[in-house]
């Protein structure tokens, strides 16, 4: 029984050790949910952490696609001085790595999404990452504001299918109330394809009177 218990006490060890080596990234994910500004050095230390603990077996799917989010933050920081090859391609491995554990994230999938369209645009493997994030669910308002953006800015070379996902997303966003109004005005102000938004709303008016009611602020607002 002892050796059993000693064995199974070092088969839990390393994933143990992950998780204590992953703890200095809470706080940065944890500022990150609550929309805290962080700059590149925070997100660094999160990275670092993330990355320490994969040093242990056993690294589980949403720490690797954490690591992935904070590296693809990283990558929008490290434009200017060469530093993006390196974050993109980090985040693609890692967030491949964490679906490749966890395939129904639609979270992991956007991101992955995110990542492709950054190295090559709208193409078969990023338009594949998109609809398997559209499958697999995932309500979360930042979620469905991508989707929904990323549909609308290659609106034409989507199909049919993609395009009644879009109104899908813009009526799962009214669900969460003001934030989401205002998400979605947010987008109808910076898409060329803003009728969509129109089209999608007209069949009930009370989503309407309210969206219309948050645009009407917004462009009142200085």
């Amino acid at each position: 029984m002892l050796a059993v218990g000693l064995a199974l006490v070092w088969l839990g060890l390393p994933r143990l050790l992950g998780a204590t080596a992953r703890q200095p990234a809470r706080a940065v994910l944890w500022a990150l949910r609550d929309g805290k500004p962080l700059t590149d050095a925070d997100l660094a230390r999160g990275e670092a952490a993330l990355e320490r603990s994969r040093r242990w077996s056993g690294t589980p799917a949403y720490a690797l696609s954490d690591l992935a989010l904070l590296k693809l933050l990283r990558l929008e920081q490290g434009e200017e001085d060469g530093r993006a090859a390196r974050y993109l391609a980090g985040a693609l491995e890692a967030q491949e790595a964490g679906l490749a554990q966890a395939p129904a994230g639609g979270n992991g999938w956007a991101r992955l999404a995110y990542a492709r369209y950054r190295r090559s645009g709208l193409s078969e493997a990023t338009r594949d990452a998109l609809e398997l994030s559209l499958l697999s669910g995932g309500l979360d308002l930042t979620l469905l504001s991508f989707r929904l953006e990323l549909i609308l800015r290659e609106w034409d070379a989507l199909g049919p299918e993609f395009h009644e996902a879009a109104r899908g997303e813009i009526h799962q966003m009214t669900r969460h109330g003001r934030p989401g109004y205002d998400a979605l005005v947010e987008i109808y102000l910076a898409s060329p394809r803003a009728g969509v938004i129109d089209a999608a709303l007209a069949d009930s008016p009370a989503q309407q009177a309210q969206f219309s009611r948050r645009l009407e602020h917004r462009i009142g607002s200085p």
